[in-house]
């Protein structure tokens, strides 16, 4: 039977809990909507069959499907939000086929403790692919954090990409006394200089384009603005064009940091924060061999004074950064596929970028000389079930509407992630999700030093290539084992 234009649109809600009692009332006491919440699915095994504001529990998650067909479900709330992303992929793959409208109250606790019961529909909203995956920040030092950064003058390198652009939010947010934004991109900064002036326009900033192998353009404007703190974001981080461009990746990744941090010292930076990676661990890929080396100078650097100090975080793959698989994913999609997977069993580690830059702040205010942070990424997410549920969440069968290609690893990359290499050890820090290794810099650095020159000589003459750098890089690091 065709559906009336007057009919309700029909709901059903995941979580019976506070959430879903709110999301129930406020749809109820709201004149005009057009929604009925038909039922609630819950998996406490207690409160089944039972009512919540006189709506009854029907079923548990596993059920879903049958409920949605049974009771002719058009969208579902997704109302669990002190739950990780795991529970909602899960939520999600249970209604395959099921053709749905997916929302959620999104991942913040907070909002519970608020009074909205007529306005609380303001803050539902479409399931976003950042809801797969991550899980809630722990907000709970912000305000040492506020008062901290008040007092700081900050710089950060890469300032216009992902991570960089993020953090220089999250300062901004904070009231940091001075923001330096360091970047060669012109369009990125164009585009970061308006939304930072949207934030706050009457923040102390300044927009510098430069290259960070420019070491007189770095002295001149560290010299200049004297920044207390240097978050070096900046960094060459696709791992096939990288693998292709070799010699690129040596420069920005591993010369570029060593000009940063030498300029950092001489300019009186306090405090001096490398932005890592887990393809730094166990490296099958010149990005991620790259990153490790870069790890090793500042330990280097760390050692060879005492007026500035040196750490850094290491972390997996954040959710819709420039050029990552979900947003890729996605406009496969929408072309109506194929979705091009590299391997059936590839699996990644994944952390939204907000979460990624508030740790990041955290490890900066806790982080001692030579320290290297690991961040809790959760579980490691097979990328194939991944797909999956992005094709379902767009509202299509995954394999009968939208196909699912496997086109094999490409040049450097990995089935699996690390976080550790084999001789390091992590303890528990203060802070939820960040954990500090131990035994990470264990290698003779007068050696590393000599080849790294080699490597700089090899690679500034223009008579490098992939062949004669491996060798090198590996003697830099050892664990490198290229997929060759």
């Amino acid at each position: 039977m065709e559906k009336n234009k007057t009919d309700s649109i029909r709901i059903l809600i995941v979580g019976a809990g506070k959430a879903g009692e709110l999301v129930a009332k406020s749809i109820s006491n709201t004149k005009g909507t057009s929604f009925e919440v038909v039922g609630y699915v819950d998996d406490n095994p207690e409160i089944k069959g039972k009512k919540v504001l006189n709506i009854e529990v029907l079923g548990n998650i596993s059920e879903i499907a049958e409920i949605v067909k049974r009771e002719s479900i058009e969208e579902l709330i997704i109302a669990l939000p002190s739950e990780r992303g795991e529970v909602v992929r899960t939520v999600i793959d249970a209604t395959e086929g099921c053709k749905l409208t997916y929302k959620i109250l999104p991942r913040d606790s907070e909002v519970l403790f608020q009074d909205f019961e007529h306005d609380f529909l303001r803050y539902i909203r479409r399931v976003r692919p950042e809801d797969l995956l991550g899980g809630i920040i722990d907000k709970g030092d912000q305000a040492e954090l506020a008062t901290l950064i008040a007092g700081e003058t900050m710089m950060i390198t890469g300032a216009a990409g992902s991570i960089g652009s993020e953090l220089s939010r999250q300062l901004a947010v904070y009231g940091a006394k001075k923001i330096i934004f360091y970047d060669w991109w012109e369009n990125g900064m164009f585009e970061l200089r308006a939304e930072i002036l949207e934030i706050d326009p009457v923040g102390n900033y300044e927009f510098v384009i430069g290259d960070m192998k420019d070491r007189k353009r770095l002295h001149h404007i560290m010299t200049k603005f004297k920044p207390t703190t240097v978050f070096h974001a900046g960094a060459y981080k696709h791992v096939p064009l990288m693998e292709d461009n070799p010699t690129e990746a040596i420069k920005n990744n591993i010369l570029g940091t060593k000009i940063v941090a030498e300029t950092a010292i001489r300019a009186g930076v306090k405090k001096f924060v490398l932005v890592s990676t887990d393809k730094a661990v166990n490296p099958t890929n010149i990005m991620g061999a790259t990153k490790r080396a870069a790890e090793k100078v500042i330990n280097i650097l760390s050692d060879s004074q005492k007026k500035t100090t040196f750490c850094a975080v290491r972390f997996g793959n954040v959710v819709n950064s420039n050029g990552s698989a979900i947003p890729f994913f996605q406009k496969q999609i929408e072309r109506g596929g194929p979705v091009t997977v590299t391997h059936k069993d590839v699996t990644r580690f994944f952390m939204t970028i907000p979460e990624a830059c508030t740790l990041i702040l955290k490890a900066w205010l806790m982080g001692k000389n030579n320290d290297l942070f690991v961040l809790d990424m959760g579980e490691s997410i097979k990328i194939n079930n991944l797909v999956k549920t992005l094709i379902i969440l767009n509202g299509y069968i995954p394999k009968d509407e939208i196909k699912i290609k496997i086109i094999g690893l490409r040049p450097g990359e990995k089935l699996y992630e690390e976080i550790l290499v084999s001789e390091e050890q992590t303890n528990a820090t203060s802070v939820d999700k960040i954990f500090k290794t131990q035994n990470h810099m264990s290698f003779d650095k007068l050696a590393f030093m000599h080849d790294l020159g080699l490597l700089e000589d090899m690679v500034t003459s223009g008579r490098a290539d992939i062949e004669n750098i491996r060798p090198l890089i590996a003697r830099l690091v050892p664990t490198y084992k290229p997929s060759i």
